[in-house]
């Protein structure tokens, strides 16, 4: 295995036209230098924040171009063809009422939530109550399940109300039990009240304790119980109180042996980072901010709050690589395949204090080169996405446009600016590449492109 490191400038991205202008060779001298001596090339990015980006960084893009198999079954309206949707469908009457245990992490699976409850309810006439289980790891996350409460009031609110709100961790309080049986507890017809004293109290959603937005939900004999369960959320203390009612139960996805499940879970499970790192024995240290080290967890393991074994997260620290010497010395005295530094300076809206970071880490750039070189390490530079963002340069905005395309920086013994150049791609291919230098048996996707003679002939010079 040959020791390899990855850092992430994330935000930093190729300027585009009309965009304010940050990078320099005069800002980054070192940087500037190694894309001229090693490989070099661009990426297409285009994700637009932290958690997207190192989505698309551990999974790869599905098959069509669609996210996954609801998607596409949407799309090409097959949605209905699917059997247990439809006894899900066939067991609503006008006597009962459907439950909807919704894993809720933010807005994005809200196009199949309503799709599938289109198909529930076709004719808006059934009375469909969703209680939203909150599985979001970061305070930051309220804004977006504000939203998704806003879609559902405003273009669902005839044939569908949410009833609870509680975070998957509190699933199993006793409070959540007197909601469900009794409606007793705190009510909030304005959730971003709730969301506001739940984000100024930095309490995290996942965290949050059961409050109730819309009654008459109260669990009666032979309802209907629908889990769209994205997350895998521990409730075995609700879930056996609740069931020695007579209920009707069906899941998204696998969840208990006497569940009928729509879909399989796909095999994400056997291309994601984390699960790549585990097959081959790579052993990672990813160094990040505190704040960021269970989102980024989430992605790396396929959007599943597991652990990884072989990842080790740690807080980035400069002073970790204050010289080449120190860069040396993490290195050889951890038992670390790979190494991945992340940077982020998304969220200032200062041009002076994201020149001095950038400035800052061209340093650190400079003391792992030379420690690559000297060691015989794989050095890599990159960013996961770039911004899009007004920023104050001076007493002047100005816009930053960094999106869409993210810098690659390849600098390596082994593949030489003579002999290999670096094919286009995205962020996954950037995932892969990382991994497979590190480890051959990876056998995945490569930006590394080895040169035929007559590219040779063709570079040569440049």
């Amino acid at each position: 295995m040959r020791k390899t490191i990855l850092m992430l400038i994330n935000g930093f991205g190729v300027e585009r036209s009309g965009s304010a202008e940050v990078y320099s060779a005069k800002l980054m001298p070192n940087f500037d230098a190694l894309i001229k001596t090693n490989l070099f090339g661009n990426l297409v990015a285009n994700a637009g924040d932290y958690n997207n980006a190192y989505k698309q960084f551990s999974i790869p893009e599905k098959a069509k171009g669609y996210e996954d198999e609801i998607d596409y079954l949407i799309f090409e309206k097959k949605l209905d063809q699917n059997q247990v949707l439809l006894a899900t469908r066939d067991s609503l009457s006008s006597e009962n009422k459907m439950h909807v245990f919704f894993t809720l992490e933010g807005v994005e699976k809200f196009n199949q939530f309503k799709e599938i409850i289109k198909i529930i309810n076709p004719n808006k006439d059934k009375k469909i109550f969703v209680h939203l289980l909150l599985t979001a790891t970061s305070i930051d996350a309220y804004d977006n399940l504000t939203k998704v409460i806003s879609k559902v009031a405003f273009e669902m609110s005839e044939y569908c109300k949410i009833g609870m709100v509680v975070g998957s961790k509190r699933i199993d309080d006793d409070d959540v039990r007197r909601a469900f049986y009794r409606e007793l507890g705190e009510h909030w017809n304005e959730s971003n009240k709730k969301f506001a004293i739940l984000k100024k109290e930095i309490v995290n959603p996942e965290d949050a304790g059961v409050f109730i937005i819309t009654g008459g939900f109260a669990l009666k004999e032979n309802d209907s119980v629908l889990f769209i369960n994205y997350s895998n959320v521990q409730m075995d203390k609700f879930y056996a109180d609740f069931t020695k009612v007579p209920v009707k139960l069906f899941s998204l996805y696998p969840m208990r042996n006497d569940i009928p499940y729509m879909f399989k879970k796909d095999d994400e499970k056997t291309v994601f980072f984390a699960s790549q790192c585990e097959k081959f024995n790579i052993r990672i240290l990813h160094l990040t901010t505190e704040s960021r080290i269970n989102d980024v967890n989430f992605y790396l393991n396929g959007m599943q709050k597991v652990k990884s074994p072989n990842i080790t997260y740690a807080v980035n620290d400069t002073s970790l690589f204050v010289s080449k010497d120190a860069v040396i010395k993490l290195i050889e005295e951890s038992d670390y395949e790979g190494y991945i530094i992340d940077y982020s300076f998304a969220g200032y809206n200062k041009m002076d204090i994201i020149k001095k970071d950038l400035s800052s880490i061209d340093a650190v750039i400079k003391n792992i080169s030379d420690a690559a070189k000297e060691k015989d390490y794989t050095f890599i530079v990159s960013s996961l996405y770039g911004i899009h963002a007004p920023v104050m340069d001076g007493v002047v905005q100005k816009v930053i446009d960094f999106s869409g395309k993210v810098p690659i920086m390849f600098q390596s013994n082994l593949f030489t600016k003579a002999e290999y150049s670096l094919n286009p791609g995205n962020t996954y291919g950037l995932s892969q590449t990382f991994l497979t230098n590190i480890n051959d048996e990876v056998k995945a996707n490569k930006l590394v492109h080895k040169l035929s003679n007559v590219e040779k002939m063709l570079t040569k010079g440049k």
